[in-house]
């Protein structure tokens, strides 16, 4: 763990080894003490999540929770922070002879009560061929960027009105369809509501670079206003698949649309605990 703004780190050791799928989460509980979600993925198995477990870092205790889950979160899905609370994007479980299509969803993760609610509606139908993208709007909306075939390959921004642990709904924020967008494989994205633009982070897409990508930030707002900003080649963090190219989800690069200096002090390192949950 880092806290940049009082330049103090913290190493936090696993409860057992690293998996390749797993995903991590940081929030707060109601009395704003900070924990780390631990979300365990077997990419073996297409990414599905084995279970999760969370550390309290006041107690410095890892705790393993038995809940069942009737969801799956992609593995290049990175969930967002908003109010203590992370965000996912996620699919309900495809069920023999059931009516369900594999539609994204909104999950979140409540840290008091150290469980996830229940799944929230999307703005739009989702399938396969989407690109989705999760941020927030200075830690009060969500906001998700939704690109598909089924609309003329146009970008929406959509930001939340409301939401709770029952009910969301949603407005859109900016509906871009000029040709210049070209193909964007958006990483992350944030918005600016006093600008009223939206600045999506991109990488080139070429499956047989090794060394490296270039980055583009591109600028989106009214009027089909478009530009288009180089910020330079990231180096090559991700894996070649079996067939020898390059996995692209696992390289998107990201960032952080919504951090605010925070003073909480990251206590030092002391022995960790486990324990095994009641539910």
């Amino acid at each position: 763990m880092w806290n940049p703004y009082l330049g103090q780190t913290r190493c936090i050791q696993p409860r057992n080894t690293f998996l390749s799928g797993d995903q991590y989460a940081l929030g707060y509980d109601k009395n704003r003490k900070h924990k780390i979600l631990r979300i365990l993925g077997d990419c073996k198995s297409g990414y599905m999540v084995l279970g999760y477990e969370i550390f309290d870092l006041s107690a410095n205790t890892w705790k393993v929770s038995n809940d069942n889950r009737d969801w799956q979160i992609d593995h290049y899905q990175r969930g967002v922070s908003l109010k203590g609370h992370t965000y996912f994007l996620a699919k309900e479980k495809i069920r023999i002879g059931g009516t369900n299509n594999n539609i994204d969803c909104i999950l979140s993760f409540d840290f008091t009560t150290e469980r996830f609610r229940k799944l929230l509606p999307l703005p739009f139908k989702s399938h396969y061929s989407n690109k989705l993208v999760l941020s927030c709007v200075r830690e009060v909306q969500l906001a998700v960027l939704h690109q598909s075939f089924l609309i003329g390959q146009a970008l929406e921004i959509w930001v939340t009105n409301k939401i709770d642990p029952g009910e969301v709904s949603w407005s859109k924020f900016l509906r871009f369809t000029s040709s210049c967008i070209g193909d964007i494989i958006p990483g992350s994205f944030f918005v600016d509501e006093e600008k009223k633009v939206v600045v999506v982070v991109d990488q080139d897409y070429n499956r047989w670079i090794v060394t490296g990508r270039n980055q583009s930030a591109h600028i989106l707002g009214p009027d089909r206003y478009f530009k288009s900003v180089n910020i330079g080649e990231t180096r090559y963090i991700g894996k070649r698949s079996k067939h020898g190219y390059m996995i692209s989800e696992l390289c998107r690069p990201r960032v952080c649309s919504s951090y605010v200096p925070s003073s909480v002090q990251l206590q030092t390192n002391q022995p960790v605990k486990s324990e095994e949950s009641e539910n």
